[in-house]
């Protein structure tokens, strides 16, 4: 059995299912799993084409909802973990920062919408959205700014919702108990709404609760997700939908612990030590409401709307420890507390008119579509009074106990600005022989961003075109290979010592790569990729935005950055999969200075599962292992190489019941997840489980 019809893609999926599963309703969007593969037949988060991951000239990852799942992935941080290429850094107890190929992932898409992840540091909190509402998560590596409207030269996430596809009662409940008193629920129901089936509804609900390894932390989420959807016609489609989250965090903190002594000389704190006080908390909401249209005339030709307005909003008061050198004796640091609401508004809209149409004697496909985006960034916070330090007698013993400083009763406002941003783009996928496909792009936007951000901000640009090009031969029905090429365009958030934003980032992106099929159980690919920038921002060190405690940044010109992707996934023998993905790349400005070090340049995912087909069919057993080389941010900071393995167990009660356990980092390696230039760090989860009933009707 041939995995695919012509020949395979760059598939980098390290990270697949490997107990075979299918979804048996009839969906608008289908996952099929053919082995330990998800293949899905179209996505369009690359050229706005409705493409299958192997007719996309760039490495895909496709992640489902059952495999999300099954290794407990209940955020977008814990999915990109498992990602092939992808590198996460958390910064404290809610922020984290994504890289990929060497440059930082700044935006997203939801069911191929773009949205930001948020401004300022003080919304990236957005990373944390649950996943329990998401069909599946698609990841391209490389720059796609025909679908996220600029030129990103790392990488786009796409969030794909569930959707409202069973005309019948179907679902599941599932609850679970893990480390640290870690509590929760989570139901999933769908059902028609009507007799005849064109009116269906679909709910997810989640409930969970727990502390942490870190001192002081503790946390309660509640989702809450609703989509009904309605067949119009035979040939139209609308579908409604809404999302909430709501996450209170206790002593959360904000920024990591004391890396090194005044000495440079390194503190070695046990993981569980933290940087927040006993009074710090952080709030945040996540409110999501859309208006899907899709509408397919008699020619095949379809057109396509959709509405989005996603609202997130945060109150918090935090506690930054991390000033001065910490002696040894406990001494030397201060205190600098943080008291603020704000919130982050996005509304999007776009069109789209996509089919196929005649040219040379062959058919071709081509997209038309203008979307919109409306981004609105605001936050006030509450000034200490007085506005002092406050001094940390010993951070050695540190239980949080800093008494709260008096604020004052009216707000100011740290920034207010909107960022807007029109685009008109199109791509065709021109079918130049029977083997060979050419895809040609090109995206035309308005870019302006004003408002007050200490002081006023006005800048923008008119007219940006981010051009695609695509080619891909098929050597053989088994192989194929492809070349592609992009520019970048991107607009930066980060501001150099004077306050002043950075100049866009500027750049172009090269990718060659080989999809194989080598026999009905083993598939193999290979990419290559280049990039080359300008403008590329980098700590400017000693130096601060004025009337922060954030660092200064500089533009650097002339950096690239280019490596290797490898994916391999085999079935050996019956009931076993295996998959591994390695990648590999270096990333140095003009002066062959490194860039971006606390990201690993190397990697090695594997992953693997066997279901016990001959003795028992109903247990099966997986292994994950995630390498990653050096990381460091400064000479006195380095993280060494280290190796993380997981452990699941899955056993099939019966037909209604699964039972399932979950025990991640088995040999309780210590590690930093995130380290900078500031010499902080924060230690990674230590050994922890988590064991799950699920129910499904």
């Amino acid at each position: 059995m041939k995995l695919f019809t012509c020949s395979p893609i760059v598939l980098s999926l390290p990270f697949i299912p490997l107990l075979s599963y299918a979804n048996t309703e009839d969906t608008v969007e289908t996952i099929t799993v053919v082995g330990s593969e998800i293949i899905s037949p179209k996505i369009s988060s690359s050229t706005g084409l409705s493409l299958t991951p192997e007719e996309t000239p760039q490495s895909v990852t496709v992640l489902d909802s059952y495999y999300i799942e099954e290794r407990n992935l209940s955020s977008i941080d814990d999915v990109l973990n498992r990602v092939i290429g992808i590198s996460t850094l958390e910064t404290d107890d809610v922020r984290n920062e994504f890289q990929s190929r060497g440059f930082d992932i700044t935006s997203y898409l939801v069911d191929g919408m773009p949205y930001s992840w948020g401004d300022t540091a003080g919304f990236s909190g957005q990373t944390q959205i649950d996943t329990s509402i998401y069909e599946r998560v698609e990841v391209v590596r490389g720059s796609t700014g025909l679908t996220t409207g600029v030129g990103d030269p790392s990488a786009s996430i796409n969030l794909v919702r569930k959707h409202a596809d069973s005309a019948d009662l179907v679902g599941n409940v599932q609850a679970s108990v893990g480390s640290w008193d870690q509590r929760e629920l989570m139901a999933d129901v769908s059902n028609r709404l009507s007799d005849d089936g064109s009116l269906r509804g679909r709910i997810v609900a989640k409930y969970s609760q727990g502390e942490s390894y870190v001192d002081l932390y503790e946390s309660e989420r509640k989702v809450l997700y609703a989509v009904v959807e309605k067949d119009l016609s035979i040939n139209s489609l609308l579908r409604v939908g809404a999302s909430y989250q709501a996450d209170d965090r206790d002593g959360a903190a904000w920024g990591g612990i004391p890396g090194v002594y005044s000495d440079g000389s390194a503190t070695h704190f046990s993981r569980s030590k933290t940087a927040a006080t006993d009074w710090n908390f952080w709030n945040t909401q996540h409110l999501n409401l859309f208006v899907d249209y899709e509408y397919e005339f008699s020619n095949g030709w379809q057109i396509k709307s959709n509405y989005n307005h996603t609202q997130y909003s945060q109150r918090a008061k935090l506690t930054n420890i991390n000033i001065g050198s910490l002696e040894k004796d406990g001494s030397g640091l201060y205190a600098w507390s943080y008291n603020n609401e704000g919130e982050s508004t996005q509304d999007s809209i776009s069109v789209n008119v996509n089919g196929n149409y005649s040219l040379a004697g062959r058919q071709h496909e081509l997209i038309l579509g203008v979307s919109y985006h409306h981004l609105k960034d605001f936050n006030q916070y509450y000034a200490m009074d007085p506005a002092a330090y406050a001094t940390v007698d010993d951070y050695l013993n540190w239980n949080g106990d800093l008494t709260e400083p008096t604020w004052e009763e009216n707000k100011t406002t740290e920034y207010d600005f909107t960022t807007k941003q029109l685009a008109f783009y199109t791509a065709t996928r021109i079918h130049l022989t029977n083997n060979t496909n050419a895809i040609l792009g090109a995206r035309i936007a308005n870019w302006q961003r004003e408002g007050e951000n200490y002081g006023d901000v006005t800048f923008g640009d008119d007219g940006i075109i981010t051009p695609y090009a695509g080619l891909l031969y098929d050597l053989s029905d088994r192989s194929r290979i492809y070349a592609s090429y992009a520019t970048i365009y991107e607009p930066q958030n980060a501001r150099d010592r004077s306050g002043d934003y950075l100049d866009p980032l500027e750049g172009k992106t090269y990718e060659v790569g080989i999809k194989s099929n080598l026999s009905d159980k083993i598939t193999l690919s290979a990419a290559l990729f280049r990039i080359e920038q300008d403008n590329l921002a980098q700590e400017d060190a000693g130096y601060t935005i004025p009337n922060t405690n954030d660092p200064a940044q500089k533009p650097v010109d002339g950096t690239v950055s280019q490596g290797v992707e490898l994916q391999l996934s085999a079935r050996p023998i019956e009931g076993m999969d295996i998959n591994l993905g390695m990648t590999q790349f270096e990333a140095e400005d003009k002066d062959g200075n490194k860039v971006n070090t606390n990201f690993a340049r190397k990697q090695i995912k594997f992953s693997s599962n066997y279901q016990f087909v001959g003795w028992n069919p109903d247990l099966t057993i997986g292994a994950d292992v995630r390498w990653q080389s050096e990381i460091y941010a400064t000479d006195d900071i380095r993280q060494p190489s280290y190796a993380l393995v997981d452990l699941i167990a899955n056993y099939q009660i019966n037909k209604a019941f699964t039972m399932r356990l979950n025990v991640e980092n088995l040999f309780d390696k210590t590690y930093y997840s995130y380290l900078n230039s500031s010499n902080t760090v924060r230690y990674g989860e230590p050994l922890n489980a988590k064991l799950s009933l699920n129910y499904s009707f």
